[in-house]
């Protein structure tokens, strides 16, 4: 199966995060102990938007809708192609006015196709 890519430009001002999962211990003597949770302990996401007239915002529309449960690539801010999926409930259209719409979405970073 291939795998698509998300290749429409974004607008400025991407927001990120990359939480990392540990576990953690503390003692009373006040030592610490952390350790990493599992293999993938970083997934990032990108908070995003996509402006344009209705016709081309659609075709925005329709890939990010069809790629909420299936992977797909894309080069974030950094310059790295990685896995994404569309988070559910995040595909969030505004219209400025007749002939222009601001798409707000949310990508959140797989490790599996």
């Amino acid at each position: 199966m291939a795998i698509d890519t998300f290749d429409y430009c974004v607008s400025a001002g991407a927001s990120g995060a990359a939480p990392v999962s540990t576990y953690s211990a503390q003692f009373g003597d006040g030592y610490k102990q952390v350790s990493e949770d599992g293999l993938n302990t970083s997934l990032e996401t990108w908070s995003l938007t996509c402006n344009g007239r209705p016709d081309d915002m659609a075709a925005v529309r329709d890939f990010l809708v069809s790629h909420c449960a299936t992977s797909f690539y894309w080069k974030n801010p950094w310059g790295e192609t990685k896995l994404y999926r569309v988070k559910v409930d995040s595909i969030a259209p505004t219209f400025s006015y007749s002939n222009y719409v601001s798409l707000a979405f949310t990508f959140e970073q797989t490790v599996s196709p």
